[in-house]
């Protein structure tokens, strides 16, 4: 490839290559994977192009449009441009770590953490809890409930969920909903766990290795692995994932741009 050539910021992606990088780090492109065909009108893809070749992408999920999420692949070195296709603020980015200081270069009001990528293999032992169990229509006052009573980041991408229609597993105490987890991605070669949330006066009763624990269950079920980004201001969370047999397999930056004061 001429190193002449200069790089090229493309509304689109090479599905074959998508693909191919999705066999070599499926954890990394499970999001992408999952949206560009169950959700194409809620994602805008940028790609990073020199010639023919793609070196990497910006995945950018317009689900709520007051905050998007923004995902940053490939290489920083060989995709440094990638910054100029970000969107106007608020958002909120994952970025590779070495991506960091060129984004927060280009809106230095966002608030930077790092995040661990964490995979639980395929065929690992699982040892489910009775104590969770999915959710179903009739759970959904239970859930809005819930959501209303917490004002947690986690609970926000069960707004309008209908439990009937998408997989949960929650957790109950004296009737009320106590704890929350979701699959957000469901491929043949990964399943995503998100949305984890237990209420913070019911902690430490092991509701959230319950329902971590049953979406796994779940997964090894349909002979998937699991994978997880978790927050590293959430130290608890990581030691109960490593509990459950999820192991770090990368690193990004969480960068938040205003997201958290949108209305």
């Amino acid at each position: 490839m001429p190193a002449d050539l200069a790089l090229e910021l493309r509304p689109t992606i090479d599905r074959r290559w998508l693909e191919r990088a999705a066999e070599r780090e499926p954890l990394a492109h499970a999001y992408t994977l999952w949206d560009l065909d169950r959700a194409p009108s809620a994602v805008r893809v940028v790609s990073a192009v020199r010639g023919a070749t793609t070196l990497g992408y910006l995945l950018i999920w317009l689900g709520r449009r007051d905050r998007p999420i923004v995902h940053w692949y490939g290489p920083v070195a060989e995709t440094p441009g990638l910054v100029e296709g970000f969107p106007v603020p608020p958002f909120v980015a994952v970025v590779p770590e070495g991506a960091a200081p060129l984004v927060l270069r280009a809106f230095p009001t966002g608030q930077h953490e790092g995040l661990t990528m964490m995979l639980r293999d395929r065929g690992a032992p699982v040892r489910p809890s009775g104590a969770a169990r999915p959710l179903t229509r009739e759970d959904r006052p239970a859930l809005e409930e819930l959501a209303r009573r917490e004002s947690a980041p986690e609970l926000a991408g069960y707004a309008g969920i209908d439990p009937g229609a998408e997989p949960l597993w929650g957790t109950f105490e004296g009737g009320r909903l106590a704890g929350v987890a979701r699959a957000g991605v469901r491929l043949p070669s990964i399943w995503v766990v998100n949305g984890v949330f237990v209420s913070p006066e019911r902690r430490g009763r092991g509701y959230g290795a319950a329902v971590v624990s049953a979406v796994v269950a779940e997964a090894a079920r349909h002979g998937a692995p699991c994978g997880l980004y978790v927050r590293d201001a959430a130290a608890a969370a990581r030691r109960l994932y490593s509990r459950l047999g999820f192991r770090e397999v990368g690193r990004r930056a969480w960068i938040d741009v205003g997201a958290t004061g949108a209305a």
